[in-house]
């Protein structure tokens, strides 16, 4: 199973495994960590089974990869805009140096529609990509950037240290989803009980993280080496954001998928219905 980043975003398939959520299911799973087009091809090709990143996994399948987007796991991105303390508000940062990840990414698009949202004109902001989640933190640390989209725990750090948060994805209207299981189309006829187990793994690891707090608070801690009061912070802000039954309306995720095209953030048209199946969610969900 491949995740993109060690990231809160992927914080549910760290819980499942650590927690011996897959083994409870008698699910030997291997996670591993892969970034930019790597996976989508691993993934067609057979060589690895799951995608975590569906985002990404859902544009592959519009330009002609054999993928299906199976199950949501967050309906929004843990993402946060940090800025230095003297950037009140958004409208503060006309004219500023705003970083990302990459010029074109999920950040990218999630930062301009915030900033579309709140009445500014993204193509005022001067969007720097930094190319890592460290270097964004480093940039907006010495002053090269006045602010950042951030994501857990890092935005409640540099909170921490001064800076400001002036906004999050959770306030946009509409949905982001990030995360959740993305398999290749064969698989989906081959292998659907298994597929089905790995999709019960995935709404257990929901349930469990609403009801361990307690668990939940000190993983995160450890995981990131956090001090409590930001692990416990860090542990809500992503609770906020799950989506507890796996879906998103398919409506919300094309309005989503229509949005990032017209903002040339993918290079064509998603057309949702295509490459989203929730047969098997919905087998779960049912009990069978």
């Amino acid at each position: 199973m491949a995740y993109s980043a060690f990231s809160v975003a992927f914080l549910n398939v760290f819980v499942a495994r650590d927690a011996g959520l897959f083994r409870k299911h008698s699910l030997d799973v291997e996670l591993i960590q892969m970034a930019g087009p790597l996976p989508i091809a691993a993934l067609s090709a057979g060589e690895i089974d799951y995608l975590t990143g569906y985002t990404t996994g859902l544009v592959a399948a519009s330009q002609g990869a054999p993928l299906k987007g199976l199950i949501v796991t967050m309906r929004k991105p843990p993402f946060y805009i940090v800025s230095e303390p003297t950037i009140q508000k958004p409208e503060d940062l006309a004219g500023k140096r705003f970083a990302v990840d990459r010029i074109g990414s999920l950040q990218h698009l999630v930062a301009r529609v915030f900033l579309k949202t709140k009445g500014m004109n993204p193509e005022k902001i001067i969007f720097t990509q930094t190319g890592s989640v460290s270097n964004t933190v480093t940039s907006l640390s010495q002053g090269a950037v006045s602010a950042a989209l951030l994501s857990g725990p890092h935005n409640v750090i540099m909170v921490q240290k001064g800076f400001r948060q002036i906004g999050a994805a959770d306030e946009l209207p509409v949905n982001f989803p990030t995360s959740g299981l993305v398999v290749h189309e064969a698989k989906i006829k081959s292998d659907s009980n298994r597929i089905k187990t790995v999709i019960r793994v995935m709404l257990d690891s929901v349930i469990f993280s609403q009801r361990e707090k307690g668990w939940m608070i000190n993983y995160v801690k450890d995981k990131w080496k956090l001090d409590t009061k930001v692990a416990e912070t860090v542990y809500e802000q992503w609770l906020s954001t799950l989506a507890p039954d796996g879906k998103v309306n398919l409506k919300e995720l094309q309005d989503y998928f229509d949005l990032a095209y017209s903002f040339k953030q993918i290079p064509a048209p998603v057309h949702v219905p295509a490459v989203t199946d929730y047969t098997l969610l919905d087998q779960v969900l049912a009990g069978k």
